[in-house]
């Protein structure tokens, strides 16, 4: 299998969190399941969240598999550290809950992944009634996250940073395995930025 997509879910109240969320999630796997590319999985790890089964197991694909944990702490890197090892991918590609992919995003970027041991992209934010690319910058704070990376499970690296910009600490851990690069943006949509816009 080339990549299993690992996608943690809470479903509860957060600050910061985005509307309709038991929406969203649904939304979020559709999106997966409409891919051009096939050769996938998607490992939904339900943080805590009875909600979660309840809605994911309604959806009949063989390809979703779903694992229920105890709650773990807000930021934490348990539920995608479980969607790791219960991988059956080559590669480890990320999707939240509240966002999506284009019907291209996994063919993009198995186009280029080549040899390579993680890959880095853009994503597209909304602004002004229209979806624009926007620049990520592999190590820069503020400007990377789990939209931006693609990388082999054989690197085993683990989430371990706890709070803000947890996901630019564990890029940061990819930047040790030399054999990476930018390639051509694929189709990844965050749908919700905080104080910003919930679409």
């Amino acid at each position: 299998m080339r990549f299993s997509v690992v996608m943690p879910s809470f479903l509860g109240a957060y600050a910061g969190a985005a509307s309709r969320r038991d929406e969203k999630i649904v939304r979020a796997i559709n999106s997966v399941i409409g891919q051009t590319f096939t050769d996938w999985e998607l490992q939904v790890v339900a943080d805590g969240c009875k909600k979660t089964v309840e809605i994911v197991s309604q959806i009949k694909d063989e390809r979703i598999h779903l694992t229920h944990i105890l709650k773990a702490p807000q930021w934490d890197g348990k539920p995608r550290n479980t969607g790791i090892e219960k991988a059956n991918g080559e590669y480890i590609i990320y999707l939240d809950i509240d966002d999506a992919y284009g019907e291209n995003h996994l063919s993009a970027v198995n186009e280029n992944l080549k040899d390579s041991d993680w890959v880095y992209y853009n994503d597209y934010i909304y602004r002004n009634g229209e979806w624009i690319e926007r620049h990520c910058d592999i190590k820069k704070i503020g400007m990377n996250g789990t939209s931006n990376i693609c990388h082999k499970k054989s690197l085993d690296v683990r989430w371990g940073h706890r709070g803000y910009a947890h996901d630019h600490y564990f890029n940061q851990k990819l930047l040790f395995f030399p054999k990476y690069k930018k390639i051509d943006t694929p189709e990844y949509f965050v749908m919700h930025m905080p104080s910003i816009y919930d679409v």
